[in-house]
Order: C-alpha cells, then structure tokens, then sequence
C-alpha cells in the first residue's frame, strides 16, 4: 500500500521523551556544542534560569524521530523545517512533539506537517512547519513458495545464465522465472548484498539453482572475476544485461558532460566489460545474449531523461552490432525494451506521468517486471533459437513500429 494514499488531513502523531543529563552530554559530544549553559552547572546556575538549559536541537531532533517513525513514517524524507523556540526546556522535563498533516500535493508527494513540542504541563516549547517528501517505493514481491516444482519439459533445463543486476526489480523477476524453468542461476550484485541473499534464499527454498556473484560492473578487474566465477562450474548459456543506474532527470541546460558520460560508462561501458569477459565461453556454448533497454529510447524519448535514454541507445546500436558479428558464431544477441515498470529505477516519477501513460497504453496499465522477466524467458530459450538482432518491445501496445 502506498503510504502517500493513507494519509488524511487532520492526521496528527504523537512522541514523548523525557529528557536527562546524560541525553545532554551526549549532544554536546555528538554536536561539539560545550555551550556553558547547557553543560557547566555552575554557569548556568548564575543565568536567569538557575539551572542548566537543554540544547533546543536536542528536543527539536524528537521531530525527526517522529516524522521517520510515525508521520508520514518509513520512505519519509524531510525537505524543510521552520522552527521558533518559545520557551526553555530543562533537564528532567518530560516533553511531546506533535505533527499534523495540513496539506498533501498528492503530484509532488510532499505533505506538509504542522509541527509542536509541549512540556508536560501543556507549555509549548517549539512551533513551526515541516515538508516532507514521501518517497515511492518499490512493490514488494509477494513470496513465491514451492514454484519450483520440476514439470517435465522445463525450457532452460540444464542451461546456467548469468543476470546482471539481479538483487530487485526487473533482474530479481528474470531470475526468479529462469530458476522456474530449471537453470542455474547467477545472481549479479554490487550493493544490495541483504536483497540478493533473500532472493537466493527464495530460489533455493523452492527448489532451484543459485549462487550469488558480487562485482562492481564498472571495474574491469571485478569483471574479470565474474567472468571466472561464472565460468567455474562449466560454461555458461545465457548471458543477461540488466544492471543500470537510477535514472537522472534533469533538463539538457542543468546538465554537464560528465552526467552523459557517467551514463554511458555504467550502462554501456558494464555491457561491453561483461560481454568481452564471457565471449568466450558464450562461443564454445552457443549461447544466447539479452539486453534490457527501454522504450523511452525509441521514437519520442522521455523528457529530461537525456542521459538515460542517450545511453541506452547506444547499447541498442552495439547490440545489432554484436548480432552481426556473433551470428555466425551461433550467439544470438536480442533486446527487450519496455515501457515504463514499477521499480525502485522510476519511483521519483509523478503519478500524473504514470496515469498519462496509461491511458494511451492500449492495454490500459503499466508494465510488470513479471511482464519483463516472461520475454526474456521467451528469448532465452529454445523457441528463440532463430531470432537475433531483435528489440523485443513490452509496451502493452503504448510503442509500435
């Protein structure tokens, strides 16, 4: 469920702490902040308040806590704060920030949050205003149990495929189905190491064939090592492009040349890293290369997406390439562009863009990444032996040509 749709105006949370000396000495060490007044008792005793006063950031943090924990909650991101300290808060006082929901620009997905800490006795301490983005996140793939069950005739039985980005997302679900249709597979990580884990777990739990193979696809050297991991128990037959970085959008004047190259050396620069690391094994097996583009580099390209779709059609143009040059080779080098899928790589973008693209999409949604997963599953096996070249598009009819 989307957090932003279960917010209601009028919706108020609140958090409680009493606060202590120790609390104080421990913001003072974390902030550097020895103001007298807040840690020498003797100081503080000759002020007008007779006694040491606690740092105002210090009870102000309790809005973070509350805005990460309670409003809006997980996938919070705050963007603004305005505050005004009113009053004086000591240690032993016993204070509760509150934060209620005043508006909420379901476009942007930023909520505004009146924001107050109260003492104890109703004094109030702190007022002021908060805006908060809450970030989309990616669905969480419901857990597939006892999937794996071998049917006669699985289509890559005995195959092992090697897929690139494959902790979330588009690869997560091209794992997950070739493990179904009994290949070994090799799940490609750099970062994500908690969510490959899973996804190994899950593989395996039901029945199938995984191992985990980290590498930054940018460094040569880690490229090296996959190729060898990848190549140790045999050869391998399938080979899938995936991995790519989240996508930036920014308009060309916002842009430097590094932004486009950046692009190109994670997405086409790991592509031909890869590929040369793992031709010769894909030589002595014949085997089969799938690369994941995008529709937003065909015809009308995504706005402010320059980087992106740039990089993207340079790796559509190496892939006919390498068709060329591997088919009489016998590897079969294909592509899969589909529209807009809901993953973590697209979650910045408005709900008016997604809807606008729904409703010229003749099928009247947005693509899956089991919509994905299922054409490369096509192209990875034998029913794809005489295809190559080929952009396979998975736009739900939004992109023909």
């Amino acid at each position: 469920m989307d957090r932003l749709l279960e917010l209601k105006l009028g919706q108020t949370e609140t958090l409680s702490r009493r606060i202590t000396a120790e609390d104080v000495a421990a913001f003072a060490r974390l902030s550097g902040d020895h103001n007298a007044l807040h840690v020498d008792e003797e100081f503080a005793a000759r002020t007008e308040f007779a006694q040491r006063v606690v740092h105002g950031f210090l009870h102000a943090s309790l809005l973070s806590t509350l805005v990460g924990t309670k409003l809006p909650g997980r996938g919070a991101l705050y963007v603004s704060q305005s505050i005004e300290f009113t009053r004086p808060v000591f240690i032993g006082d016993t204070v509760e920030a509150r934060a209620t929901v005043q508006k909420i620009d379901a476009d942007t997905r930023l909520v505004t949050l009146g924001t107050e800490i109260t003492k104890g006795d109703g004094t109030c301490v702190l007022k002021g205003t908060a805006l908060v983005k809450v970030l989309r996140l990616a669905e969480e793939e419901p857990r597939r149990v006892n999937r794996l069950s071998p049917p006669p005739g699985r289509l890559l039985e005995g195959r092992t495929a090697l897929v690139t980005g494959a902790s979330r997302g588009i690869g997560r679900a091209i794992a997950r189905r070739f493990a179904e249709q009994g290949a070994t597979v090799l799940v490609n990580y750099h970062r994500s190491a908690s969510a490959a884990e899973s996804l190994e777990k899950e593989i395996t739990d039901a029945g199938g064939a995984c191992r985990l193979v980290r590498a930054d696809l940018t460094n040569q050297d880690e490229v090296c090592q996959l190729a060898a991991s990848a190549t140790a128990g045999g050869d391998l037959d399938i080979l899938v492009h995936n991995a790519g970085p989240r996508i930036k959008s920014a308009a060309f004047a916002e842009l430097a040349w590094q932004d486009l190259a950046a692009a190109y050396e994670q997405i086409v620069g790991s592509t031909f890293r890869v590929t040369q690391a793992l031709l010769p094994t894909l030589k002595r097996s014949r085997g089969k290369i799938i690369t994941i583009l995008t529709s937003a580099a065909l015809g009308r390209t995504s706005f402010n997406w320059l980087p992106y779709v740039a990089a993207k059609s340079a790796l559509h143009a190496m892939s006919k390439n390498l068709a060329q040059e591997f088919g009489p080779q016998g590897i079969t080098v294909n592509m899969i562009s589909p529209s807009m899928v809901e993953t973590d790589l697209v979650a910045s973008v408005p709900d008016r863009v997604r809807q606008a693209l729904i409703s010229r999409t003749p099928l009247r949604r947005l693509a899956t990444v089991e919509d994905v997963a299922n054409a490369a599953l096509m192209l990875a096996s034998p029913y794809a032996s005489f295809i190559t070249g080929d952009n396979l598009l998975v736009t739900g009819g939004e992109t023909m040509v």
